[in-house]
């Protein structure tokens, strides 16, 4: 509890709260898709450790999709102040590394 009993002082620790937790909510979608690149070996594993459905036929439409949905929950991370810009580059680069080993496996 804090130590002053003003209104402003528990407004901020119920806004602290929600923000915490929709934080936490958005780093872990992110990291799922880091620790998915990283840790499975080919595109149909990524996408069952996901739980990604899509109903596309050809390997590569399926690459730019699933490339896609990735940069969106690190940028969402970014644009929600969850990290810095610079750590946001850098996994879309470990993205990028991951397709292009990917594309290069067909």
């Amino acid at each position: 509890m804090p130590y002053k009993k003003h209104r402003s002082v528990f407004k901020r620790m119920r806004q602290n709260a929600k923000r915490r937790e929709r934080n936490r909510i958005v780093r872990g979608s992110m990291r799922a898709v880091l620790r998915a690149i990283r840790t499975q070996k080919t595109l149909e594993d990524v996408f069952e450790r996901l739980s990604w459905k899509f109903p596309v036929e050809n390997r590569e439409e399926l690459l730019k999709i699933a490339v896609a949905k990735m940069y969106s929950s690190v940028d969402k991370a970014l644009k929600k102040g969850v990290i810095h810009r610079n750590k946001a580059a850098r996994h879309k680069a470990q993205i990028a590394r991951w397709a292009k080993r990917m594309a290069q496996m067909q």
